[in-house]
């Protein structure tokens, strides 16, 4: 007996019987009606699954199911020569339609949606050292100095690193995501960048609600949607020895990536569905439609 084409043979039919184990319990689990909670057991089960495949799980996985309504979102419009007197005052220098420059500061327009402002560092703040509260701080005071201080806006993520766009030391990036009734409302967000004792740039690009469509559904387990992007996610970490996701929540994604990218800009408004946001320590965002097609 060819002992090695036999243990390939029983490698694929244990991996065959694994993931039929896995549909079956997610749709009983799903089909149980009374049922509001993912039990520790079939959890415990997922995450020995998913470390086994080379993902690690560096949270509590949320247990709850709930249901959740569509909503009808539109983009905000930024324009640009307002953005201008906000961010530069009134003596700045037009490049092109889409660049506006004032002395050490210039606004770009991405598209009618998006902006961003950056700032040259200054010299004399070159050597003050500056920690996570600090900067937590001076982005804040930004942001309010600046009318971006949004109620529907929370700081999620905050990144310490080097960021091409402004060289070779090391920034604080402060993301804030759009929150509707505490759930993300993406992809929408503000981010900081913060050097020394100054806001050194500015991202941001915002969505506006406009209503709820149709009656709520019952959406999938965490579960499931990590099981759903398993293999996307390890696909495109491949580079990383270790692939560690460090948060999952449930909220609301507005998927303009399956938009023809010609006509992106053109983009208004759209349907936000509810999705489960999956984040790794390297800083990737994944989203999964959290309704059953």
């Amino acid at each position: 007996m060819d002992w090695s084409k036999a243990k390939n043979v029983l490698i694929v039919a244990f991996i065959i019987t694994n993931m039929m184990l896995v549909y079956v319990i997610q749709k009983d689990l799903f089909n149980n009606g009374e049922l509001q909670l993912i039990n520790d057991d079939y959890i415990n089960n997922v995450v020995a699954y998913l470390a086994d495949n080379g993902l690690e799980i560096n949270i509590d996985i949320p247990k709850e199911i709930v249901s959740l309504p569509v909503l009808m979102v539109r983009y905000k419009a930024f324009d640009l020569e307002e953005m201008a007197k906000v961010f530069l005052g009134e003596n700045y220098q037009i490049v092109n339609e889409d660049t506006y420059i004032s002395a050490d500061k210039k606004i770009e327009k991405i598209t009618s949606k998006k902006f961003i402002y950056t700032k040259d560092p200054s010299s004399e703040n070159g050597g003050y050292p500056l920690d996570e509260k600090e900067a937590i701080k001076i982005g804040r005071e930004f942001l309010q100095e600046y009318n971006f201080m949004q109620d529907d806006l929370e700081l999620q993520q905050i990144y310490f690193g080097v960021v091409d766009r402004f060289g070779s030391m090391p920034v604080y990036k402060l993301v804030y995501n759009q929150i509707y009734k505490n759930r993300f409302l993406a992809e929408s967000y503000i981010h900081v960048y913060v050097q020394h004792q100054e806001v050194i740039g500015l991202e941001a690009m915002l969505l506006e609600y406009e209503k709820t469509q149709g009656e709520k559904k019952k959406t999938i387990p965490a579960t499931e949607a990590l099981l759903r992007k398993m293999n996307d996610i390890l696909v495109d970490n491949k580079e990383y020895d270790k692939i560690r996701i460090s948060d999952m929540e449930l909220g609301y994604y507005f998927n303009t990536r399956d938009v023809n990218l010609t006509t992106w800009d053109t983009i208004a408004s759209g349907t936000a569905f509810p999705s489960w946001k999956i984040v790794l320590d390297n800083g990737k965002t994944y989203y999964v439609e959290a309704f059953r097609n």
